[in-house]
């Protein structure tokens, strides 16, 4: 009885993983959605470079090389082929476009040699050497913490000249703003005359009595008896 029951449930097993089998080969769309398309230190990456080129510039993301470059009209058909068999493979992280006509401008790569989560982790020579045939800047920036607009700013302005404009640093903080006009003195100012009429004429303090020294009655009693036999 037990041994019937053990070759039941593994005919149930075997049909099912072959009707399973079945199934899969015959769906045209085995997929499923992915996840966030951009890793979170490209999505920072991302809101900085498009804060630091503001409106000189389009930044486009995950492009192909086979989308950035052409053959030239000599080439013949096996260089091709052969050729796409790499560009398809080569996928740039940003590409900079004029926003009137969409043509490249630039092309970023971020590099990152202790991770290949969507980063190159070396140099890569066959874009850069592909890049540089045609003329097209490529900045490649190693992935670190404390990025700034400012930073990516100069980073494009050493590569493509004056056309990135660069933004004034923002310090964060209150300050207490200063007077708008001249303070008043706190007491009221006199003419020099009137100053110097006023010094001269202030009365002094007497003396303090500790240094007046003190006299008997006797001897204030002789000394008024000699000032009057004297006049």
């Amino acid at each position: 009885m037990e041994f019937i029951l053990l070759l039941l449930v593994a005919l149930v097993v075997v049909a099912a993983l072959v009707a399973s089998r079945f199934v899969e080969q015959g769906n045209p769309f085995p997929f499923q959605k992915r996840g966030p398309v951009f890793t979170q230190v490209e999505r920072g990456f991302l809101r900085l470079l498009e804060q630091a080129v503001d409106k000189e510039y389009k930044v486009l993301s995950r492009v192909k090389l086979a989308d950035v470059l052409d053959f030239k009209k000599n080439t013949s058909s096996k260089t091709r082929r052969n050729a796409l068999l790499k560009m398809n493979h080569k996928y740039l992280d940003f590409v900079l476009c004029d926003p009137n006509d969409m043509t490249i401008v630039a092309v970023i790569d971020l590099v990152n040699p202790n991770s290949k989560q969507g980063h190159k982790a070396s140099h890569d020579w066959y874009v850069s050497g592909a890049l540089e045939a045609v003329g097209l800047p490529y900045l490649r920036m190693k992935i670190k913490q404390g990025y700034s607009v400012g930073d990516i700013q100069q980073c494009l302005i050493n590569r493509l000249g004056a056309n990135i404009k660069k933004t004034e640093p923002i310090i964060k903080g209150r300050f207490k703003k200063g007077p708008t006009r001249p303070v008043r003195p706190i007491r009221p100012l006199m003419p020099a005359a009137v100053q110097s009429d006023t010094i001269a004429t202030l009365p002094l303090k007497p003396a303090s009595p500790r240094f007046t020294p003190a006299l008997s009655q006797s001897q204030i009693k002789a000394q008024s008896t000699a000032l009057v036999q004297a006049s």
